[in-house]
């Protein structure tokens, strides 16, 4: 729904978001220029987190992602060195992600690049008001994901 006020029309949120997005992105690679990925910085954080232990479903679960999403992921970050694929021990139908050398060499990069992009997008906000900008988005999040299951 949006607002009009004469003949201006309110910028709908998901091109505010997108927007956002993709200057979060655009500074996250100036800042890691040195790495050979661009991009699926925050799910490489996730399988350090996992610790060898988390699976393809599990990670898609944390993303809110698909399947075919994750595959993607994990093909780009394992075909760049930075993760790799082990088969279960006891379900060998079952592969878990683990980071590489080379990713655990990069992370204390990619982790301050994030803290300091987040920083900056922040600026200004106070605590209470970055809490509950966290919070409307979670809102939002949800109410989009319960729209999705009605359709």
């Amino acid at each position: 729904m949006s607002e009009t006020s004469g003949n201006i029309v309110k910028e709908p949120i998901g091109r505010i978001m997108g927007n956002i997005s993709r200057l979060f992105l655009t500074s996250l690679q100036q800042q890691l220029l040195h790495l050979d990925i661009e991009r699926s910085y925050y799910p490489l954080l996730l399988i350090e987190s996992g610790q060898g232990k988390l699976n393809q479903q599990e990670l898609a679960e944390l993303l809110s992602c698909d399947k075919v999403q994750v595959v993607r992921i994990i093909d780009y970050l394992s075909s760049n060195g930075y993760v790799e694929r082990l088969q279960g021990s006891k379900d060998r139908r079952k592969s878990y992600i683990r980071i590489t050398r080379k990713a655990e060499k990069f992370l204390p990069d990619i982790k301050k690049a994030i803290q300091e992009t987040s920083a900056t997008s922040l600026r200004g906000f106070s605590e209470d008001n970055v809490d509950k900008l966290y919070s409307f988005l979670k809102i939002i999040e949800k109410n989009l994901e319960t729209d999705k299951l009605k359709g």
